[in-house]
């Protein structure tokens, strides 16, 4: 399978996922069906964004999990995404922290798909980290909440604590005001092809 393919097949699962997990939200939409471990092609999705990231090569999934990758894709079976539900719930945390995240791959994955279209195959695999946007961060590095030195991830930080100790830090509010904004825009106006349907997503979900 070609990258062109594989892009196309992460951007279908990451539409996908991205409108079940919206509408199975942890306190919202659940669904009685489903309860707390979701709808089961969820699994299947989240494995193939993930099994999609990997293919695209170690620059690919570097920059996809700085921006949030394993934060929006926690889980890819049902006792994962049980825990994950819990500690939604728990911490209160809102819808637009993962919409976020969820346009900051989309963007991502069109920057992939150009760099393929004016430099070939190994263009992308050859960026330098300067090379990319950095998203605002949250200024508290994860190696401070529990020894780890990998570097901050733009959106939801989460320390790869044991599961006891694990820690949630919440992204900035504006990361909530924007994705609030761009739902209200939405609904009088197009904004443009994959984040207004992401963004039509959240705008049912909420006013549903």
């Amino acid at each position: 399978m070609n990258r062109e393919e594989i892009l196309e097949n992460f951007q279908n699962a990451h539409n996908k996922y991205f409108e079940l997990l919206m509408k199975n939200y942890p306190g919202y939409g659940e669904d009685k069906d489903f309860g707390d471990f979701g709808p089961v092609p969820i699994y299947d999705l989240a494995i193939e964004v993930h099994a999609c990231a990997a293919a695209l090569g170690a620059n690919a999934t570097r920059r996809l999990r700085s921006i949030g990758l394993d934060f929006l894709y926690p889980f890819d079976n049902p006792v994962d995404l049980y825990t994950w539900r819990v500690k939604v719930k728990e911490e209160g945390i809102r819808h637009t922290t993962f919409a976020a995240i969820a346009i900051r791959i989309d963007s991502e994955l069109q920057r992939m798909r150009r760099i393929l279209e004016l430099g070939g195959a190994t263009a992308y695999d050859g960026l330098a980290e300067d090379a990319f946007i950095s998203p605002q961060v949250r200024n508290q590095p994860r190696d401070q909440l529990c020894g780890n030195e990998d570097p901050p991830v733009a959106g939801l930080e989460v320390a790869n604590c044991r599961p006891s100790t694990q820690v949630m830090v919440l992204p900035p509010d504006t990361d909530h005001q924007a994705v609030s904004r761009l739902e209200r825009l939405e609904a009088t106006s197009s904004i443009g092809a994959n984040v207004s349907a992401i963004i039509s997503f959240l705008r049912s979900f909420v006013t549903n």
